[in-house]
C-alpha cells in the first residue's frame, strides 16, 4: 500500500496560465510565453518536478468559465493535484468573491497555491495582502471597464461605428468606421421597403427572398468574409426583415449607444433610454429616403390584415371611434354584400345593456369615398396654387393651434386654483382637529379624500402643462406635403398605398336621426334621414377644410 508520501509525489504541480485579448497589447512581458517560462523556471529552481500546464489564451479574468481553468479544477477535485502555481494572482481571476471560492476549493482538497511575483505561499500560513492584491485585481478591472465605456461613448459621437455595417453597407476601403453601399445587396434593401409600401407582408417578402436564393443576410457575410457556411443561417426570417424594416440607418443616420450592460460583470444586455442614444445624421448615404422610411414604420404599425371572410381592408388601422378612442372594425354580411364598420370597443362587448360607447356604425363604400375625395381636395388645392395653399394651412395650424392652448390654459388655470383651496382646507381640518373641533376619524377620513384629489390635481397640472407645450410648438410640415403631393401626381382610386401615405387618421362620430323637411312621406310628413358626422385628418397637415 502506497503511503502518504508516495501518494503526494504522484500528484500534478499545475502550473496555470492566462492571458485577455486586452492584454496581448501590453507585450511579451504577459504573453502565455513569458509565463510559461517564469513558471516552468520557478518550478525547477523549487523543486515541483511534475508540472503539467493549464493554458487559456484570450479570455478575461472576470469569467470563471474557462477551459483551462475548468481541466484544472476537474483535476484538483479529483485528488490529482498537488500544488497549483501561477505567475501572479491577476491571472487565476480579477473578481474578489469567485477566487476566494477557487482558494477555498484548493483548501479543501489540500493544495497548496502560490503566486510566484507576489510571493504568495499558502504553506507559509495566511497573507492578508492577498486580500488587497485581489481587491485592487477586481478594480482594476472596473476601472478599465469604466474607460473603455468613456472612449466608446467618445468615439460614438465622433461617428466612428463600433459595430459591422449593417446588411447593404460595407466598410469603405477596408475602414470599419466609414460605410458605403454594397449594391448587390442593397438592392434587396430597397426592395423590401418598395414592396412593404405596395402592401406585401415580410412573410411574403421573406418566403420569396427564400424561394428565389437570395442569400440571407449572414449567408451573404460569411460568403463575402470567405467563412464557411452554415445551413441554419440559409433562409430569410420575418424578424431579420423586421428589424430592416426598423432600421434608421437605411436613412443614412448612425444610432449607437443604444444598449448597454448593467456592469462589467453582468453582461445582460439592456436598452438606454432614448436620451442617451448617439444620433449621428448622414453619417453615411441613405438606401431610401425618409418619406418611404417613415411610411413603412405607419404600415408597419397598421399592419393589414383580412377579414374572416377574406376581404382585405385597406383603411385598417386608419379609422377611429370619435367618443372612446377605439379602433373601428370591419364587419360583413356572409356574403360580402354588406360591408360596414364598427366601434372596437362596442363590438368586444359581451353585453351592449352596459355603457360601452355605442355602434358609430359606417358602411365601407361610404367612409372610403369620403377618404378618397378629401385626398382629391387637397391635392387639387396644391395643384392649383402651391403658395395659396401653403398660407391657408399655415394660417389654419396657427388658428387651432392658439384655440386648443387657451382651452387647455383655462383647464390649467382651473387645476391650480383648485390645489390653492385644497391647501387652504387642509390647514383648516388640521386646525379644527388640533382644537378638538374634528374628529380624529372623521379627520382621517378628509385628509385622505384631499390628499388623493391633491395628488390627481398635481398629476394633471403636469400633463397640462406638456400638453401645451406640445401644441403650442407644434407646426404643420407644409414643404414635406407639397413634395409628397407632386411626386403622387393624380389619385383616381383609393389603394392601401395612397390611404396610408396621405390619411393620418378618420374619426368617425355616432350617427344621429333628423326630419328630411324637403322629403315628405305619403301622409305628407317630413322622412327621417341619418346623418354622421366623420373628420378626416391629412398626414403633415391635420384636418384640411377650405374656407
Amino acid at each position: 500500500m502506497a503511503t502518504k508520501k508516495a501518494v503526494q509525489a504522484e500528484k500534478i504541480d499545475a502550473l496555470y496560465c492566462r492571458l485577455s485579448v486586452d492584454e496581448r497589447a501590453d507585450g511579451d512581458s504577459i504573453s502565455i510565453a513569458n509565463q510559461k517560462t517564469i513558471l516552468s523556471r520557478y518550478a525547477k529552481e523549487k523543486g515541483f518536478n511534475n508540472p503539467q500546464f493549464y493554458v487559456d489564451d484570450g479570455i478575461t479574468g472576470t469569467t470563471f468559465n474557462r477551459p483551462g481553468l475548468n481541466a484544472m479544477i476537474d483535476d484538483v477535485r479529483a485528488g490529482k493535484v498537488r500544488t497549483v502555481i501561477i505567475k501572479d494572482q491577476s491571472r487565476i481571476g480579477r473578481d474578489v468573491l469567485e477566487v476566494g471560492l477557487l482558494k477555498r476549493t484548493f483548501e479543501e482538497h489540500d493544495v497548496r497555491f502560490i503566486a510566484a511575483n507576489d510571493n504568495l505561499d499558502t504553506a507559509t500560513g495566511f497573507d492578508i495582502m492577498s486580500i488587497f492584491r485581489d481587491v485592487f485585481n477586481e478594480w482594476y478591472v472596473a476601472d478599465t471597464s469604466k474607460k473603455i465605456r468613456a472612449v466608446k461613448r467618445s468615439n460614438a459621437i465622433a461617428g466612428k461605428c463600433s459595430v459591422r455595417p449593417p446588411y447593404g453597407y460595407k466598410p469603405k476601403d477596408g475602414n470599419i468606421h466609414v460605410w458605403e453601399i454594397d449594391e448587390e445587396a442593397a438592392q434587396y434593401i430597397r426592395e423590401i421597403f418598395r414592396r412593404v409600401v405596395a402592401g406585401d407582408g415580410i412573410y411574403t417578402i421573406a418566403k420569396d427572398f427564400t424561394e428565389r436564393g437570395v442569400d440571407a443576410p449572414m449567408v451573404y457575410y460569411r460568403k463575402t468574409k470567405g467563412l464557411a457556411q452554415n445551413s441554419k443561417y440559409s433562409t430569410w426570417t420575418t424578424y431579420a426583415i423586421a428589424v430592416m424594416c426598423e432600421n434608421t440607418a437605411y436613412i443614412g443616420h448612425m444610432v449607437s449607444q443604444k444598449y448597454t450592460t448593467p456592469s462589467y460583470k453582468n453582461k445582460k444586455r439592456l436598452i438606454r433610454s432614448e436620451d442617451e442614444w448617439v444620433v449621428i445624421k448622414d453619417h453615411h448615404p441613405p438606401l431610401v429616403d425618409e418619406e418611404t422610411f417613415e411610411l413603412v414604420q405607419k404600415l408597419r404599425a397598421k399592419r393589414r390584415r383580412k377579414t374572416k371572410m377574406d376581404v382585405c381592408n385597406i383603411l385598417s388601422g386608419l379609422l377611429q371611434c370619435a367618443d372612446c378612442g377605439s379602433n373601428m372594425r370591419l364587419s360583413c354580411a356572409r356574403d360580402n354584400k354588406f360591408q360596414y364598420y364598427v366601434c372596437q370597443k362596442y363590438s368586444n362587448a359581451t353585453s351592449h345593456f352596459v355603457d360601452v360607447c355605442s355602434r358609430h356604425s359606417i358602411r365601407r363604400d361610404v367612409v372610403e369615398a369620403i377618404a378618397l375625395a378629401k385626398i382629391q381636395e387637397v391635392l387639387k388645392c396644391v395643384r392649383e396654387n402651391k403658395k395659396a395653399f401653403a398660407d391657408h394651412v399655415e394660417a389654419m395650424t396657427n388658428r387651432e393651434s392658439a384655440d386648443a392652448a387657451k382651452s387647455k390654459m383655462s383647464e390649467l388655470a382651473k387645476a391650480e386654483r383648485r390645489i390653492v383651496e385644497l391647501d387652504n382646507i387642509i390647514k383648516r381640518t388640521y386646525e379644527d382637529n388640533l382644537s378638538g373641533k374634528l374628529s380624529d376619524s372623521l379627520f382621517a377620513k378628509f385628509q385622505k379624500d384631499y390628499e388623493d384629489e391633491y395628488v390627481t390635481l398635481e398629476s394633471k397640472v403636469a400633463l397640462l402643462k406638456g400638453e401645451i407645450e406640445d401644441v403650442q410648438g407644434k407646426a404643420a410640415d407644409i414643404a414635406r406635403f407639397i413634395k409628397m403631393a407632386e411626386e403622387c401626381g393624380d389619385v383616381a382610386e383609393l389603394t392601401a398605398d395612397t390611404a396610408r401615405r396621405f390619411i393620418d387618421k378618420i374619426v368617425i362620430h355616432e350617427g344621429i336621426t333628423v326630419e328630411d323637411t324637403e322629403n315628405l312621406n305619403s301622409k305628407g310628413k317630413p322622412r327621417q334621414k341619418r346623418m354622421q358626422e366623420v373628420r378626416v385628418y391629412i398626414n403633415c397637415i391635420g384636418e384640411f377644410r377650405q374656407e
